[in-house]
């Protein structure tokens, strides 16, 4: 069974992209297959799994491969003439496999994704029905969501099972999260859900290693609204720490482990943190420990 995730926040720079990217390679690793769905127009994803290289000849100079763009645009049709067909397995890149059997794939994203929001109607559905009838395959789908409510969001909540909430521990994690949670409501109480997505909890990222005053009270401020809006959210207690070897692992398409240069350190407390956040996902969140809200 295939469990979708929408790594989400309304806000930018809390770390979906990092925590998404990270926890696909982890859980790659675990002999899962994993595909990461890039479904944000400025694809970062994409390029923290492939190199620019790779991604300049297959996705921009030719239409070798094609991108989420194509799952929200249909072709213009020629009159008199068949619409074109795209065949399914142009959409995905594969970047890692171990045999023919386990790999992480990518829906790669371009700029282009933009022009859906000019013209957002009747689009909530199509990655569902896409990912439905060409990612049976996998066990894991991480779709990476752009930092706005748009049709794009909307759309990772009606694919997906969860929705995992990266926050920054900062007043405007406190401020942005009831925001977000409405839009989730909202998407809810307006439009079909088949998967009856809900949210898996909330993980704070780019912690420093020895939170500071200001960190702790942004921390325990996100807990204390969660508790108004919601006590059934989990606010987990395992977190992504102030790193480097993390945006390392964006820049050199490849997972902490394989991180190459100096950060030993780094890199064994990245991959400590990083062995909690795949037990949440393996979870969904049901046998993991939360901060204990008073």
């Amino acid at each position: 069974m295939t469990i979708t995730i929408a790594f989400a926040n309304m806000k930018g720079g809390v770390g979906k992209t990092t925590l998404c990217v990270n926890l696909a390679f982890e859980l790659f690793f675990e002999y899962r297959n994993i595909l990461v769905v890039d479904n944000d127009p400025q694809f970062n994803a994409t390029t923290a799994l492939v190199k620019p290289s790779r991604y300049i000849s297959t996705c921009i100079k030719t239409d070798s491969v094609r991108t989420v763009y194509n799952i929200y645009e249909k072709p213009p049709r020629i009159k008199g003439a068949r619409a074109p067909k795209m065949n399914p397995k142009d959409f995905f890149i594969g970047t890692w496999h171990f045999d023919d059997d386990h790999s992480l794939d990518l829906i790669p994203s371009r700029i282009e994704l933009y022009e859906t929001l000019r013209n957002p109607s009747q689009k909530e559905y199509l990655l569902d029905k896409f990912l439905r009838a060409n990612a049976a395959k996998y066990d894991y789908i991480f779709i990476d969501c752009p930092p706005t409510p748009s049709v794009l969001t909307l759309s990772a909540f009606a694919a997906s099972d969860f929705v995992l909430i990266p926050v920054t521990p900062d007043y405007f994690a406190s401020v942005g999260l009831p925001q977000f949670l409405a839009t989730l409501d909202d998407f809810k109480t307006d439009l079909h859900d088949d998967h009856g997505v809900q949210p898996l909890g909330v993980i704070f990222s780019n912690v420093q290693r020895q939170p500071g005053i200001t960190e702790r009270k942004a921390i325990r401020q996100v807990s204390d609204t969660l508790n108004e809006l919601n006590p059934s959210i989990h606010v987990f207690q395992s977190r992504l720490s102030h790193l480097r070897v993390f945006e390392k692992t964006l820049w050199q398409s490849r997972p902490v482990r394989q991180i190459r240069g100096r950060g030993t350190r780094g890199k064994t407390e990245a991959g400590r943190e990083l062995v909690l956040q795949r037990r949440i996902v393996m979870g969904q969140g049901a046998h993991t420990t939360s901060i204990c809200r008073g």
